[in-house]
């Protein structure tokens, strides 16, 4: 049943979850993305959303790098930790034992244990109403072909399914 309802269509999109990683000044952070996404295949881009009121916008503007590692279904209670805790408030690494690695091209760390792994630096900036979209030119990326997506949808997480593995392509 289609329902109209502006605001509560908003919870019916479904995506990837990314741990966005920032260094500068000193501090290293992670949070949560939900909104997060290949943008141009060449040159290779990622877009990560940032909201102007959270430390990682000021880290990513301040140093021009990030790094993202888009979650496996394992690191569900990562997920929540980086996206339910401030860097103002607390040190999210000290809660969760965020598995970290550092690559070659930022000081950024990125997480180890997700499907993939990109080090980006910050092409463009674009003002998007209440968030910040971050160009990033992925620098060197990482991936694990055993891993499965963490999936994001109305709020909840859950594991990708099975494969499709037959479509009826003919056109009508």
């Amino acid at each position: 049943m289609r329902v109209r309802d502006i605001e509560k269509s908003q919870r019916f999109t479904t995506t990837t979850v990314a741990l966005v990683t920032s260094f500068y000044k000193g501090k290293e952070n992670v949070m949560s993305a939900e909104w997060s996404i290949r943008a141009s295949i060449d040159p290779f881009l990622i877009a990560v959303f940032v909201s102007y009121e959270r430390e990682t916008y000021e880290m990513i503007r301040g140093s021009g790098e990030f790094g993202v590692s888009y979650c496996s279904q394992e690191q569900a209670g990562l997920a929540h930790i980086a996206g339910n805790y401030s860097l103002k408030d607390t040190d999210k690494f000290s809660i969760a034992k965020f598995p970290l690695f550092y690559g070659h091209s930022i000081r950024a760390p990125l997480v180890d244990g997700a499907i993939s792994n990109f080090e980006c630096s910050v092409e463009n900036e674009i003002q998007a109403g209440d968030h910040a979209i971050f160009i990033g030119r992925v620098l060197d990326g990482y991936y694990d072909n055993t891993k499965k997506p963490l999936i994001y949808h109305q709020g909840k997480f859950f594991m990708m399914g099975d494969r499709i593995s037959h479509i009826n392509a003919e056109r009508p």
